[in-house]
């Protein structure tokens, strides 16, 4: 409409009824009481009047014109919808006063006609289409309004089930505001911790787009990008056992794993890595194992998901004082875990070394507790299948004893026994599980005998250059004695010690307590020994 007046205003009809009416008045002003001037006639040119009476209008007058039709249709168009009606109407009406009474009084006094009739026209016009126009716009401000406030608590909603690809696609339509950019950043907070680098970058990319200084967007862009391009830290689902989730850079958020803050690395496994995690909800420090499925091949990823779990159930379902709790399971992209009871000590293999050794009836103490929480785990059906120096965690200093690993490694043995390997520690192996056999409590036992022998003597009973040579040993030959290692060992220890080797598993101890009835009466014999 200003663009239409600016360019043929002249020969719009109607236009000039305003500046025609106006210079009327200015005319008689000016002119004596005698009444000698007439009105302006339609048919009249208006430049003819002013030559008559002496009013020049300016080379500029134009420019003026123009500008104030651009002015007044952006204020109509931009400012109106945010003022609203009322105010608009009122801004208007002042602006509309204002140039009347600014050409009324250049034209009486300083003799120059500027052609303001027609912006006044343009706006009273333009504020009559606006009015009828900003009903339906404040309609259609109101859903859009209500459509992001509705994205926003579904983002927001999404967020905190950990939906953080949907909560950022619910936030497609949304206007950037702050409220907005806060849900996104917090979404690029929850990709870093689940480890989904390429989508945070894309997050962060997206806040940077709309507001450069947000927070600290860019040092964590410039070192997720580091990290995506090459840095050694798992992306996406390419975790690998020889890899950490511990992040070099303090920028970068910590990585979790379920619900659990990933601190720093315990220990490494043929499986997985172990870490020290924090669960934020209730402030409990835990050790995080994982179970990296990369190791495996992809056929057989199904069911070993299902053992996994399975096998992490029955492990959860102990409660034993010196058993490791298992507080929870779950699952990534790339990996399992399983969050248990952090025990603070070191593994009873720091103690099985010749220069290490603990003494006799400390061993058989510490055994006897291992074989009384075995008995527990076997009444629960629970088989270890692999008890090790490595597994039994001791702490002296609070004399806290911790058995560890319950359940993976039956799932390790069945899985890779299927491809042709041998997971576990075949040095504590019973030959029942190296022969693939059916698995029992005596297998524990057994394990537990060769761990006693360890920690007495320094040495296994078995030893051999190659798997090979080694299962041979165990399959077909006596173990060695222990008193070749411990001349002075009691007799009732190394009776106690070949009885759990035996090959047969009959003949072995019929429970883990009645092992452990043995080894307490060894360790008070020992203990009046050593008073003695």
């Amino acid at each position: 409409m200003a663009l239409l007046i600016i360019l043929g205003g002249a020969s719009l009809p109607g236009l000039s009824t305003l500046d025609n009416a106006l210079l009327n008045l200015v005319l008689e002003a000016k002119s004596p009481a005698t009444g000698a001037i007439h009105a302006v006639s339609p048919d009249q040119p208006v430049g003819q009047v002013l030559d008559q009476h002496g009013i020049v209008t300016p080379g500029w007058s134009w420019l003026a014109l123009d500008g104030l039709l651009v002015a007044g249709a952006l204020f109509l168009t931009v400012a109106m919808p945010s003022l609203g009606t009322v105010l608009t109407s009122l801004t208007v009406a002042l602006g509309c006063a204002a140039l009347v009474m600014a050409q009324a009084l250049l034209a009486v006094y300083q003799n120059l006609w500027l052609p303001l009739g027609t912006v006044t026209l343009f706006l009273l016009a333009g504020l009559v289409i606006m009015l009828f126009w900003m009903q339906p716009y404040r309609e259609i401000h109101l859903l859009r309004s209500n459509a992001c406030q509705a994205r926003l608590h579904l983002a927001r909603n999404l967020l905190q089930q950990g939906q953080t690809d949907e909560a950022r696609i619910a936030l497609t339509d949304c206007p950037e505001h702050p409220e907005k950019l806060g849900l996104l950043y917090d979404i690029g907070i929850q990709q870093e911790r689940k480890r989904q680098y390429d989508s945070a970058v894309h997050t962060f990319t997206r806040i940077l787009t709309h507001s450069r200084q947000y927070r600290d967007v860019k040092d964590r862009l410039q070192t997720l990008a580091q990290l995506v391009s090459g840095a050694p830290v798992p992306v996406g689902g390419s975790f690998e056992a020889t890899r950490t989730l511990v992040m070099p850079d303090q920028v970068v958020s910590k990585p979790t794993l379920g619900r659990y803050e990933i601190e720093r690395e315990l220990g490494r496994g043929a499986m997985g890595v172990v870490y020290l995690g924090k669960d934020p909800k209730i402030a409990r420090t835990v050790a995080v194992k994982t179970l990296s499925y990369d190791q495996f091949e992809t056929s057989r990823l199904e069911d070993l998901k299902e053992r996994f779990f399975r096998e992490a159930e029955a492990a959860g379902r102990l409660s034993h004082p010196d058993i490791v709790t298992v507080y929870d399971v779950g699952e990534e992209a790339d990996l399992a875990f399983i969050a248990m009871d952090y025990a603070d000590g070191k593994p009873l293999s720091a103690f099985g070394k010749p220069k290490s050794l603990l003494q006799v009836r400390v061993v058989l103490e510490l055994i006897a507790r291992v074989a009384e929480a075995l008995d527990y785990a076997h009444g629960q059906k629970v088989i270890h299948r692999d008890i090790k120096p490595g597994n039994i965690i001791y702490n002296r200093q609070s004399d806290v004893l911790k058995i560890t690993d319950f359940g993976i490694a039956k799932l390790a043995d069945d899985s890779r026994t299927r491809t042709g390997s041998v997971m576990g520690s075949p040095l504590y192996m019973s030959p029942e599980q190296l022969k693939g056999q059916k698995v029992t409590g005596a297998s524990d036992i057994y394990s537990l005998g060769v761990t006693l022998y360890k920690l007495i003597s320094g040495e296994t009973p078995y030893q051999g250059d190659t798997l090979a040579n080694l299962t041979y040993q165990i399959l077909n030959k006596r173990p060695k004695s222990i008193r070749e290692y411990c001349p002075d060992l009691p007799d009732s220890v190394v009776r106690l010690i070949n009885k759990s080797l035996q090959r047969e598993p009959s003949k072995r101890f019929a429970s883990a307590s009645a092992m452990a009835e043995a080894l307490r009466r060894a360790a008070a014999r020992e203990s009046t020994r050593e008073v003695s």
